[in-house]
């Protein structure tokens, strides 16, 4: 299969001057060495990215992001639209080939490489080659992130946000002082059968001891989170559709697999006896956070950095900096075919591109590069040295000052790692030290985070519009239907000969073809 270039639908004037400037352009030799300062000289930055932080307050305020930028020798000039507008947002602006800035954070995906062949963006191969010190000690980290950011002609385009894995996997929790009540510790919980037990005894006694035994939740599951329990079988459900690549390379799909039968079968059984969270299906954050203010929940499973939010929300007198959270990770339990996973999440949760009309493109992409770096890790999320927090013993200790201070902590997570590309610390600064300590212990068992199936041919991009969307409906409503007995799993052999006729054959193929690709890539 060929690559078909193709232009997007840009005024013929715009396109021929982006082009010509994109074209045919040295690299220049700049000094950047991947530590600060980018430049000797002020370098004027223009970006265009959005705000999806709940923290957020205005960069300007932010002394440690201000930091970030004096050692840089940067003057950012940084455009943020609401996440709730960005799309409307930026695909006009896209299209138009105009007033657009230094960098853009692109909105949604690019999986056909329209935006590439218009020649709206630069090509950044060489730049990582020369500049992009610290980009590829992530690539090394991360080895399938350059994967996903390769076309298939062996080019690079964008700049990844990059999760850490570690950082961001998603874990079982259960509630400490609800084990303690029931004279258990973590170690009782070793395998599937002890967390059963474990989510009956939930189930059977007042733990909150409010006076009734019947409104604890065993396991509550939000909309959309209970294939995350997939991973117990071995199985991506989440974060890649579904389709996940094997041990041998083969790409299958998790929804037709005998062991998605196992999981119904367990999930099923956990929704009958009422062990799982009744409302699983439609619940929210707000009825979320009402459980857990009334310490309702047993255990759930989601992202590490959760447990503080958590512990305060059921007890306000609770703080991030004090020992013995009230949820707490745990080591995972041996799952039905021996799997004990901590989820990873994927490594790059988007991408970013330097426009054909920036002009000083080699500063631009040193001043990303820069941003990955561990110096603006530790100044991100420890602030400065003296001031917020301590070195100790070779681990960061915040200092009473930042402690008593909530509006320092504000400023800490008020960084929207969505605006720019950006590097986080492999241990979430803000954790007590046991969830810090776990986190170390749980980065053995995270599994590799989801694949990316990116940069497809426009042959591929037509197969996967064609049964994508159609396929996920359909895995979505049976999910639901199985679990909660509006059919019977009697009726498994049906379903999977319904899978396969709405074309899911069709999609492997494309996403073991995409697989392939980035699997060459070295």
């Amino acid at each position: 299969m060929k690559l078909r270039k193709y232009a997007a639908r840009l005024t013929g004037l715009a396109l021929s001057a982006v082009m010509a400037m994109g074209a045919g352009t040295a690299i220049a030799d700049i000094s950047y060495d991947g530590t600060a300062p980018i430049s000797e000289e002020p370098v004027t930055i223009t970006a265009l990215g959005t705000n999806g932080a709940s923290l957020v307050t205005d960069f300007d305020s932010m002394t440690w992001w201000q930091e970030v930028l004096k050692k840089a020798n940067v003057n950012l000039q940084l455009e943020m639209v609401d996440p709730s507008s960005y799309g409307d947002v930026i695909k006009p602006r896209l299209a138009a080939g105009v007033d657009l800035p230094d960098l853009v954070m692109i909105g949604g995906s690019d999986s056909d490489m329209s935006y590439i062949n218009s020649g709206l963006f630069l090509d950044l191969t060489e730049y990582y080659e020369k500049y992009g010190f610290n980009f590829n000690k992530q690539f090394e980290k991360h080895p399938r992130l350059k994967a996903e950011i390769t076309t298939p002609d062996g080019q690079m385009y964008y700049l990844p946000y990059i999760y850490t894995t570690d950082s961001n996997m998603r874990c079982l929790m259960v509630n400490m002082e609800y084990l303690k009540a029931l004279g258990m510790t973590a170690d009782d919980i070793k395998t599937m059968d002890d967390y059963y037990e474990y989510l009956k005894a939930v189930k059977e006694n007042d733990l909150n001891g409010n006076g009734d035994a019947t409104d604890e939740v065993p396991l509550f599951m939000r909309s959309g989170q209970i294939q995350l329990w997939g991973m117990y079988w071995g199985l991506d459900l989440a974060d890649s559709g579904g389709y996940q690549i094997e041990d041998d390379g083969t790409v299958i799909c998790g929804y037709i697999d005998e062991r998605y039968k196992e999981f119904l079968t367990w999930a099923h059984k956990l929704y009958e006896e009422g062990l799982l969270y009744n409302e699983y299906a439609t619940a929210n954050y707000d009825m979320q956070t009402a459980l857990f203010s009334s310490n309702q929940v047993g255990s759930l499973i989601h992202f590490i950095s959760n447990c503080t939010g958590y512990s305060s929300t059921i007890n306000p007198e609770w703080k991030f900096n004090v020992d013995d959270p009230i949820m707490m990770p745990i080591i995972p339990p041996t799952g039905a075919h021996g799997d004990q996973p901590a989820y990873g999440r994927d490594a790059m949760g988007g991408f970013y591109g330097i426009t054909s009309t920036c002009e000083n493109p080699e500063m631009v992409f040193a001043f990303c590069d820069y941003l990955q770096s561990e110096e603006v890790g530790v100044q991100t999320w420890y602030g400065t040295e003296g001031v917020d927090y301590e070195i100790v013993d070779g681990e960061y200790v915040f200092t009473d000052e930042y402690l008593g201070n909530p509006d320092r902590y504000r400023d800490k997570q008020g960084y929207n790692f969505a605006a720019l590309p950006s590097y986080q610390l492999d241990y979430m600064s803000k954790e007590c030290n046991q969830v810090r300590e776990m986190a170390r212990t749980l980065s053995d068992y995270v599994v590799n985070p989801s694949v990316t199936f990116s940069f497809k041919f426009p042959e591929e991009n037509e197969v996967v519009n064609t049964y994508a969307a159609d396929l996920k409906t359909y895995f979505d409503e049976n999910l639901s239907a199985f679990i909660m007995g509006t059919r019977s799993l009697d009726e498994w052999d049906s379903y999977v000969d319904a899978v396969k006729a709405m074309g899911v054959d069709e999609l492997l193929a494309v996403y073991q073809a995409s697989a392939d690709r980035a699997s060459a890539v070295k």
